[in-house]
């Protein structure tokens, strides 16, 4: 099976690839010119240059390929304008259909988010038929939504199979910038007051969001949507877990919605001042006291298992916690626990035979 990836280079597009190289298909990456291929260096893969906004660069990437995965995206609570996000969500996808229709590609998987499926004010389980019924907090979150509907709407004016993947809180290796997933887990370690707040997520290892795109590619229904979630935590409970994989203290206080809204707007202040980006912003301040926990149930049923969070945070820790992403600073406060250990070293194995290849 011959893959088309977009977004390639990101934490999702890198492990799709990783996913596909594992299940014997042959890859293709559709990377921009100016993008940093960090996080698929190495790979035996092919690569095309591109841009989603491009349709012309779309046609020749996906010559020969029988499936594309749209993972494309700018997932971010800062530094993009809505309308840089809503032009990628709703042109980038429209013309990746409408390329993949003229290159007679036979089905294309895309990424989309549990936050199209809504949030809990009370720790309700939901699935792939809840939809988000509040006003969107987020030109985020709006993107995605309205991606969602366009993309099912054009799939089926176009005749082309599509399957949408929507991952929860997606922590893992490989990224090239922090992203705000593995961004939470930096905020907590680098807080010395080890606050955590209301509310909860699920958490989901990169690894097995790959894995659950070439499920939903190979045993998915056309026009069906995939949770692909992991372990549904509250996030002091998630906090402390973090707290013993680098057997440091915490969480010590939960702080308000009112005091998190206060913290993130300093923190954007801060960015504005440094020119950094800030670790949390108002809009992902609002979002505490929520509950976005998912079930997986669905495509669990055509066999995808997710890894418990415990074991996708000590991966993610082995691996940021050695990058740049992580000041110097912070790690040396941390001792690393014997799992986070035994995880950096299995995924140096992984990542070894991968690229062992032919």
């Amino acid at each position: 099976m011959r893959c088309l990836v977009t977004g390639a280079t990101g934490l999702v597009g890198s492990h799709v690839v990783r996913a596909l190289l594992r299940h014997g298909a042959e890859a293709r990456a559709l990377v921009r010119h100016t993008s940093d291929r960090g996080a698929i260096a190495g790979l035996p893969l092919d690569v095309c240059v591109g841009d989603v906004l491009e349709p012309s660069s779309l046609r020749q990437a996906m010559n020969g390929c029988e499936v594309v995965f749209h993972v494309a995206a700018y997932f971010a609570y800062w530094g993009k304008t809505s309308d840089e996000l809503v032009k990628t969500a709703l042109s980038g996808t429209t013309n990746v259909l409408e390329a993949a229709a003229r290159a007679s590609v036979r089905r294309i998987v895309v990424t989309s988010s549990s936050v199209v499926l809504g949030y809990s004010a009370a720790g309700a389980v939901l699935d792939e038929e809840s939809a988000a019924q509040n006003e969107p907090d987020a030109p985020y979150v709006s993107s995605k939504i309205r991606q969602d509907v366009l993309a099912l709407e054009r799939a089926r004016q176009l005749g082309v199979e599509v399957v949408l993947v929507c991952p929860t809180l997606v922590v893992g290796p490989f990224a090239t910038t922090l992203g705000p997933s593995n961004g939470m887990i930096c905020s907590y370690l680098r807080d010395a007051s080890r606050f955590t707040y209301p509310g909860g997520c699920n958490v989901v290892a990169a690894s097995d969001v790959g894995d659950g795109h070439v499920i939903a590619a190979t045993r998915g229904q056309s026009g069906s949507r995939y949770v692909l979630g992991g372990e549904n935590l509250n996030w002091c409970d998630l906090h402390a877990l973090i707290s013993k994989l680098c057997c440091t203290y915490g969480p010590s206080m939960t702080a308000s919605h009112t005091a998190c809204v206060v913290a993130a707007a300093a923190d954007e202040l801060r960015s504005q001042l440094t020119g950094r980006p800030p670790m949390t912003t108002r809009q992902q301040a609002a979002m505490v006291g929520r509950y976005y926990w998912y079930s997986h149930a669905r495509i669990a049923s055509l066999g995808y298992q997710p890894m418990p969070a415990r074991e996708a945070l000590a991966i993610t820790l082995g691996w940021l916690l050695a990058s740049r992403h992580v000041p110097r600073e912070t790690r040396t406060r941390l001792r690393l626990s014997g799992e986070v250990w035994a995880a950096r070293a299995a995924t140096s194995r992984s990542e070894a035979a991968i690229r062992m290849r032919p």
